[in-house]
């Protein structure tokens, strides 16, 4: 059941014990959101598997405790945050759940109790809306935890609407905060392993020109999402990395803002492949990533395809 962000707060009023879930690997818009969340209508938060680095390091700035691994059996609801697959949540098993995402797959909603899911630049953003239309005053921490997450999924605001704008400077001044402040907790050097994994991934990176578009591939078999937005950084339009994990094939995918202004979709590109190979795929039109069956070479071909036929 779709609701409206006034109403949150009394569907969740009608569960006792309550748990905020991030998907695994989970970044500071998910952390922060359902950080966010879990202050103002009390429960538990937690993690499928692990934190990101910037993930981490925002948990630690705003003092959250993230649970990892939870079992869904313990609690009455569970809000899943910022996640808009089955594949985000890995083996954790849902029962009675809710959702609270920005992303526009339906993987999840047909099954949720009730949900929220808006075409917003982060999750948020429509958690900050949340918490004004309920009332709830949000902590110097809660207000940080929001902006970082903004900061962080709009690419320190260059993909940024004017909506995200207004959310970023009423959060500044909920807070008490400074930007300065919000930027310290995403200003990681990247670690060892991360770096070797992505110049591996440029040096073996296969370049296509369609027309006036480049499209790169690569076969790495960790931090693939890093990985293609390195090659897109370095000059790709389009850009994806495999790695093989397992019995299953994932897939990371990035695009310039050109190329996704001009009509390109990565998350139905990817939603469409993963469908057809036993997987699931979704996101954003220029960020996306699939799981499915099959081996990265062939599959890194057909994302090449269906990219050379979204673009004109």
């Amino acid at each position: 059941m779709l609701i409206s962000e006034p109403e949150f707060g009394a569907h969740i009023g009608k569960y006792g014990n309550v748990l905020y879930l991030c998907h695994r690997n989970a970044d500071p818009d998910a952390i922060g959101s359902a950080f966010a969340l879990q202050q103002a209508f009390g429960g538990t938060l937690a993690a499928v598997d692990d934190l990101s680095r910037t993930g981490e390091a925002l948990a630690d700035a705003i003092g959250a405790a993230v649970e990892i691994n939870p079992r869904a059996e313990d609690y009455d609801l569970v809000v899943v945050v910022d996640t808009s697959v089955r594949m985000q949540l890995g083996d954790f098993h849902l029962a009675s759940y809710a959702v609270v995402d920005h992303h526009l797959d339906k993987g999840l909603l047909e099954d949720a109790k009730f949900y929220i899911q808006k075409p917003s630049k982060s999750a948020a953003e429509i958690v900050w809306t949340i918490l004004k239309e309920s009332g709830r005053r949000a902590s110097r921490e809660m207000a940080l935890g929001l902006l970082v997450g903004m900061i962080s999924d709009t690419g320190r605001f260059r993909r940024a609407s004017p909506e995200a704008f207004r959310t970023a400077a009423e959060l500044l001044d909920a807070g008490g905060l400074d930007y300065e402040e919000a930027l310290q907790a995403l200003s990681l050097p990247a670690d060892i392993p991360q770096r070797i994994a992505i110049l591996k991934a440029a040096a073996r990176a296969k370049v296509d020109r369609q027309r006036d578009w480049l499209i790169a591939t690569t076969v790495i078999n960790s931090f693939e999402g890093s990985a293609a937005m390195a090659l897109v950084d370095l000059g790709a339009d389009v850009a994806f990395a495999a790695g093989k994990h397992f019995n299953l094939c994932r897939v990371s995918a990035r695009a310039s803002r050109e190329a996704a202004r001009r009509g390109l979709n990565l998350a139905e590109i990817l939603r469409e492949i993963a469908r057809a190979h036993g997987g699931e795929g979704g996101g954003h039109r220029a960020a996306a990533a699939m799981e499915a069956r099959g081996e990265p070479g062939s599959l890194l071909e057909e994302c090449k395809i269906k990219v050379a036929e979204s673009l004109p």
